[in-house]
């Protein structure tokens, strides 16, 4: 790794003097990025190396433009150097950690997150892209093999029959992050961080509670709590497309997992 790693420094105008001799490097979760903390005592950085085969799913330009906008509502960091490749040098937030499912219990925390949510999908700002879920749904699918394709196409059928009913009760588009997984969650004492944009773009606002719910686990109990907060000043908003959305997006991430392991 270190020798890419010298011809990824040399590319990097921040990084061009130094060597990975100069930090201690740790290396940090991702599912479609290779992430590495960098750390001396003068420095401080994510490093983020996008895996080729995510350039099916991602594009680059929308994400970078995403996440200045949500740097510019003050919830997400902007990266301090990037390219069009999606390769990102962003200070770390190092007081921050990931939220877990058990912080989904602390009514405190769990405010703090609805707020975050709330902050963006209200904001107004108009994010690029629009997400199409059964366009997704069907190309994720198709990226598949033959035998996965076959263990899928019950449920893949019954998506495609909720997906219309579903959208003809959910028109509303907001900037939504859609990846809430828990690691894209940062707590530090300033407030709730969100990380990593690549799948950002207007979406209902379902997409990202659904997400929540998924990634923490949340039970019938927390997952109307969560909706409870979330429409505490009026908005309108259904339990059952919540759970709809829960469904349907369970299913899109197991294809784009299981397309993403056998790309």
């Amino acid at each position: 790794m270190l020798p890419q790693l010298e011809a990824l420094f040399a590319r990097i105008p921040l990084l061009e003097k130094e060597t990975p001799a100069d930090f201690t490097i740790t290396p940090l979760p991702g599912y479609t990025n290779r992430n590495f903390r960098l750390h001396n005592r003068q420095q401080d950085w994510v490093l983020r190396i996008p895996q080729p085969e995510t350039d099916r799913f991602i594009d680059r330009e929308a994400e970078a433009l995403n996440q200045t906008l949500a740097s510019d509502l003050g919830i997400a960091p902007q990266p301090s150097w990037r390219d069009a490749s999606g390769l990102t040098l962003t200070p770390t937030l190092a007081s921050s950690r990931s939220l877990t499912s058990a912080d989904f219990s602390d009514e405190t925390t769990l405010r703090s997150i609805v707020a975050t949510l709330r902050e963006l999908h209200c904001s107004g700002v108009r994010f690029e892209g629009r997400v199409d879920l059964a366009s997704l749904l069907s190309r994720y699918y198709s990226m598949l093999s033959q035998p996965l394709q076959h263990e899928y196409r019950h449920r893949i059928r019954a998506a495609r029959e909720l997906i219309p009913l579903l959208q003809d009760r959910d028109r509303d588009y907001v900037p939504s992050h859609n990846d809430l997984v828990l690691e894209n969650l940062l707590l530090g004492q300033d407030g709730l961080w969100l990380i990593d944009w690549e799948f950002s773009a207007m979406a209902s606002p379902y997409w990202d509670l659904a997400t929540l719910c998924n990634s923490a686990g949340l039970d019938y109990r927390q997952s109307v709590q969560l909706l409870s907060i979330y429409c505490a000043d009026g908005a309108q908003m259904e339990e059952s497309l919540l759970f709809d959305y829960r469904n349907l997006l369970q299913l899109l991430g197991d294809c784009w997992m299981a397309a993403l392991v056998n790309a």
